[in-house]
């Protein structure tokens, strides 16, 4: 697993940018969006749109890992009353366990597996993002007091997402046989150089210590099932569906990865308790450097 150092030693390495380096909390800000509407959808556009994925089956990976998800939140939501959780912030304890970091996720499958398990990582962010998305959407407007959100609305929300727009236009590339032409390959390949990287600071950069005083049980019960919980459950749904190889590694890989930072906006947005999604946000990453690697020597 000594090939998830860098990833790790990159967000360390963005913490302390953040606090003894020039730039301002507004210099990271710009950075992040930098790579979440450019640089990263250049990477994965480039990567799904260009790799054969033709020696893999792509459908049992995505049918552990949604229902792995999908298992997970009904969980959660049967034991809601049981824990004594208030609603909002129940939301981000939900969130924080079904949400995926996309940074580190796809910089850790580039690292182990190369073109190939970015590529179905990518497949598997198309099948992903638009269940999490309307999950949290859901319970947010449920839990938070606010008014119910339409499917229409969601709807829009997705094709709003650059990560996931690329992930779909470079599936309908593969999928077609068009490919990418050289010219556009090459372009791409230029924006994505810098994507993990970039990203894999700003995660390290919006760490939050100093929200970590309350909120322990909640934050325990959704570090549980984000880190431990839903991995093993996508491991044990795709055994049976006879998953093997790189395809199993990246369903795991990425069912075990820390929650993403959309869900300290979306918490912010509609009314979830934000100040325990930075804590969860926080908490994760840290563990997540152990139960990641525990989880990929399993598999």
């Amino acid at each position: 697993m000594s090939a998830l150092l860098p990833v790790f030693g990159l967000i360390v390495l963005g913490a302390v940018l953040a606090r003894i380096g020039p730039l301002s909390d507004d210099g990271w800000r710009a950075v992040e969006q930098l790579t979440y509407w450019l640089l990263l959808p250049a990477l994965l556009l480039l990567k799904l749109g260009g790799t054969d994925l033709s020696d893999y089956t792509v459908g049992p990976m995505v049918i552990a890992m949604a229902g792995a998800v999908i298992i997970a939140t009904a969980f959660l939501l049967a034991i809601y009353r049981l824990t004594g959780i208030g609603g909002p912030a129940y939301t981000s304890v939900i969130q924080g366990a079904i949400r995926q970091n996309t940074y580190i996720g796809v910089a850790s499958v580039g690292a182990l597996y190369g073109p190939a398990g970015e590529a179905l990582a990518a497949v598997g962010i198309a099948a992903v993002i638009p269940l999490v998305n309307s999950i949290s959407i859901w319970v947010l407007t449920r839990m938070a007091g606010r008014e119910p959100v339409t499917g229409l609305r969601v709807f829009w929300a997705m094709l709003k997402n650059p990560i996931f727009v690329a992930c779909i236009l470079g599936i309908a590339l593969n999928a077609s046989g068009i490919g990418l032409h050289p010219m556009i390959a090459e372009g791409l390949d230029k924006l994505a150089g810098g994507a993990l990287a970039l990203g894999l600071l700003a995660v390290g950069a919006g760490l939050r210590f100093a929200v970590l005083k309350t909120g322990w049980p909640a934050l325990l019960l959704s570090n549980a099932v984000k880190l431990v919980a839903i991995p093993a459950l996508t491991l044990a749904l795709a055994v049976p569906l006879g998953l093997t190889g790189v395809p199993l590694a990246v369903a795991v890989l990425f069912n075990a990865l820390p929650s993403s930072a959309s869900s300290y906006v979306f918490a912010r947005q509609l009314g979830g308790d934000h100040e325990l999604m930075a804590a969860i946000l926080t908490t994760q990453v840290i563990m997540a450097a152990v139960t990641l690697p525990a989880f990929l020597a399993l598999v």
